[in-house]
């Protein structure tokens, strides 16, 4: 049995005799003919009672027309979702993310995807970057954008851009009226970080760039980056983060961005080898291309 039959015989059931469906297929009428006889020839069974003035169904042949007819749907439809996944149109892609989704080419790739391709359902995971990698290879997500070299094998990356680290101090604090802060400024200073678990990848920054000695006291806390920007304008500390944060709004901080060297913080994709994905292709490419409409700059 061919699907080729299957379209045939519905196309004459529907248009009641082999003349009328020839016209509407385009194809000869033997064609059709011969189509249903081996159809027939294939189920064992008439399918049509052969008429002067055209076919009409026999009994088996109704019954078989409801389901050629969800087959061949079912064909029609699976060959157009193929397609437009192809083309990215439908569509799922996990993606799991460590920057934040307040301002960057990150928050701007998201959207200009969106737009792009309404269909393709997104689902998000927020992590930090060890829970993003083992993510990965649980296949709980697809892609993961993460900060820090990623050097466990088993992966294939994409380097996309360095974030600039900035440094959130308290309004009242003497940094706040620096246009720029280094490393240097930090020595010395309460500083307050997230913990690694809860997704502090800028805490091991810390050692050898604040204080030569490797030592810098700090108080960790098992909080969202929102929250640790709550603390810091409670005047319990300064924070370092990544610049993807300036758009966040909170009482009582100013973000300060960092000068000097090592004040960037490398962002990569990350996925499986094998990831056919074509959303998660097309994703990695708009991020991989992306480039600012217009500078951004830090907000007291």
């Amino acid at each position: 049995m061919e699907l080729r039959q299957l379209r045939y015989f519905v196309a004459v059931a529907d248009a009641g005799s082999i003349s009328a469906a020839a016209r509407e297929l385009g194809v000869s009428q033997p064609t059709i003919s011969d189509r249903i006889r081996a159809l027939e020839d294939s189920v064992k069974s008439n399918l049509f009672e052969r008429q002067p003035r055209g076919m009409r169904l026999t009994f088996a042949g109704r019954h078989f027309l409801v389901l050629a007819r969800r087959i061949v749907t079912d064909v029609d439809e699976a060959s157009n979702f193929a397609e437009r996944t192809a083309r990215i149109q439908v569509g799922t892609l996990s993606l799991g993310f460590y920057t934040s989704l307040a301002n960057g080419p990150f928050r701007q790739t998201l959207k200009n995807f969106r737009d792009a391709s309404p269909d393709v359902t997104l689902e998000l995971h927020e992590g930090n970057p060890t829970e993003l990698l083992a993510a990965l290879r649980e296949r709980h997500i697809e892609l993961a954008i993460t900060v820090l070299d990623v050097s466990a094998t088993g992966f294939e990356t994409q380097t996309l851009w360095d974030e600039d680290l900035v440094v959130a101090i308290p309004s009242a604090h003497a940094l706040a009226k620096k246009d720029s802060i280094t490393w240097a400024d930090l020595e010395g200073q309460p500083i307050v970080m997230r913990s690694w678990a809860s997704g502090s990848a800028p805490y091991d920054l810390l050692p050898g760039r604040i204080s030569p000695d490797g030592y810098v006291p700090t108080e960790r806390h098992f909080v969202s980056r929102e929250a640790l920007l709550g603390i810091v304008g409670l005047d319990m500390g300064l924070t370092v983060i990544g610049g993807s944060a300036i758009g966040l709004s909170m009482p009582g901080i100013v973000l300060k961005p960092m000068s000097g060297p090592d004040v960037t913080l490398p962002v990569m994709a990350v996925w499986l080898p094998g990831n056919d994905n074509p959303a998660r292709g097309r994703f990695v490419a708009m991020l991989r291309d992306w480039q600012p409409r217009a500078a951004q700059s830090p907000q007291a």
